[in-house]
């Protein structure tokens, strides 16, 4: 098996090209992992997370971004990274486990019970996913990252999205964000007045809420 790596626009993010099948195409184009915790849904993601200084893996069709921390060296982590992917990849264990599946119809079965929005408001929902997935992620992808809709406000015409991969904490992710994704949707959906991206602040939620389970259960 033979995979190479691409740079990103984030220094701190290493696209592997695997050559064969991460995720199939009856699933989601990406599936991100930001912790240790929810890497717990993938065999694959918490070996990687078990490599000293790596903060998230993503997963695409046929593309592993993984994104380290500022004080840890490509040339320390590559090895280890290469081993675990191409390892894991020659054998007949899954890239994604249980835990995961579970999940997917957890969420499935909370969106059948509707969202409460009229249908002017779903049609502009529907119009904003469109545009992301057919003109927006692909090229985002391209670059280890990508993109994920969050919620669209009507009232005030704020679009709340989430960015991944080698697009989190990158510092010109804001730009084109702002330059490049906001001015396109604004051009073509006029509902949509601005882009936001949220992913720090839901992820620090997520985080603090964990922090809390896990002291509860220290004081038991």
């Amino acid at each position: 098996m033979f995979i190479q790596t691409e740079k990103t626009p984030n220094d701190n993010a290493i696209k592997f090209l695997t050559g064969s099948t991460i995720l199939d195409e009856s699933g989601p184009r990406t599936i991100e992992f930001v912790s240790r915790k929810d890497a717990l849904k993938s065999p694959l993601a918490l070996k990687l997370f078990g490599v000293p200084g790596v903060v998230s893996v993503m997963f695409g069709s046929d593309f592993i971004t993984v994104t380290k921390d500022d004080s840890s060296q490509w040339t320390v982590l590559k090895p280890d990274l290469f081993s675990i992917i191409i390892e894991h990849l020659s054998s007949s264990l899954p890239i994604l486990g249980d835990l995961y599946f579970r999940g997917v119809e957890d969420a499935s079965a909370s969106a059948d019970a509707g969202p409460g929005l009229d249908s002017d408001h779903q049609q502009i929902v529907s119009e904003i996913k469109e545009l992301l997935d057919t003109r927006i992620r692909p090229s985002i992808m391209e670059d280890g990252g990508d993109l994920e809709f969050v919620s669209f406000d009507k009232s005030t015409g704020i679009l709340s999205v989430t960015l991944q991969g080698a697009c989190r904490g990158c510092s010109s992710s804001e730009v084109t964000l702002k330059n490049g994704i906001e001015n396109m949707l604004t051009y073509y959906i006029p509902e949509v007045k601005s882009v936001l991206n949220v992913g720090s602040e839901l992820e620090k939620l997520s985080n603090d809420e964990f922090s809390k389970f896990s002291s509860k259960l220290e004081h038991q």
